[in-house]
């Protein structure tokens, strides 16, 4: 209507709003990324590297070895800071891939009070599946490595169920945990080091796999195979391997266990390092290394 001042158009002062918003959102984010993600650490930097073969696993993920059957055909878990092979028959990861290495800024963050199903798996294996068995809740890819180098969404993944296995306390709480603070010194020594564990099944080789009450199968030792990828004289990799009986005493030192990745492969009927040249592969999956 002539003479009537019109009012402001919403559409006049809205680009004077959003434009900061936007900006300090985008700073905001950028900030917090910079927090959750370890400062100075290797060069594990774009968001889709973090669940990448190569960036976690040496040589090529585990696959089932010549021969072998439907017993070690797994279904392949990708999380933030390791990769895992899960058997939904025996409810168990067969593998867990990992690096550890050497930060100088980690993270230390509380341990979280419990486990989560894994909705990923058809098994949807609970936290209760455990209690009253005898055993703990193993990691296969540690809570303390996992939460140092990458924070805290990546420390909870690892209390997935799909990483766990059924483990003897005197194992667990000691001699496999001292395996694995034995990861992080070596880390803090040479930088990095490449890691791959799991499960050995008696009935792979012969014996009787006893299951707990919720069906869950209990190996009867654990093998754990750490890489030294430049350890060597001319930068060749180098290679410290154990298998773990369930039954030991706790007093025991990880090196009493050395094995070669070769006896490894037989008694899981999996295959590793298969990308490597077929030299080079025989020369480490033969050989016993001391690391420390």
């Amino acid at each position: 209507m002539p003479g009537k001042r019109q009012a402001s158009s919403p559409r006049a002062v809205w680009p004077f709003f959003v434009v900061p918003a936007l900006l300090a959102a985008a700073a905001y984010a950028a900030y917090v990324w910079q927090q959750r993600r370890p400062s100075g650490a290797d060069p594990l930097e774009q968001t889709a590297d973090l669940i990448s073969d190569e960036r976690l696993v040496f040589g090529g993920a585990p696959r089932p070895g010549p021969g072998a059957g439907a017993e070690v055909q797994c279904t392949v878990l990708k999380n933030q800071g390791y990769i895992v092979g899960y058997s939904e028959s025996r409810r168990d990861p067969l593998w867990a891939a990992y690096r550890v290495f050497h930060t100088e800024h980690p993270f230390d963050i509380p341990r979280p009070a419990g486990f989560a199903t894994d909705t990923r798996t058809a098994a949807r294996v609970r936290e209760t599946d455990y209690a009253k068995s005898g055993y703990d809740r193993g990691h296969m890819a540690p809570n303390s490595d996992i939460m140092r180098e990458w924070g805290k969404e990546a420390q909870l993944e690892t209390f997935l169920l799909s990483n766990i296995c059924p483990q003897a306390p005197e194992l667990n709480e000691r001699v496999w945990e001292r395996l694995e603070a034995d990861e992080r010194k070596y880390a803090d020594t040479c930088a990095e080091v490449w890691v791959i564990d799991g499960p050995i099944f008696a009935e792979l080789n012969g014996g009787q796999t006893p299951r707990l009450a919720s069906g869950i199968a209990v190996p009867s030792a654990f093998y754990k195979i750490l890489i030294d990828e430049e350890g060597q004289a001319g930068g060749k990799p180098r290679i410290f391997s154990v298998i773990m009986p369930q039954e030991v005493k706790g007093t025991e030192l990880p090196q009493q266990f050395l094995t070669t990745v070769a006896e490894i492969e037989r008694e899981t009927h999996l295959e590793f390092f298969w990308k490597m040249d077929p030299q080079t592969r025989g020369e480490l999956e033969g050989t016993k290394w001391k690391m420390w």
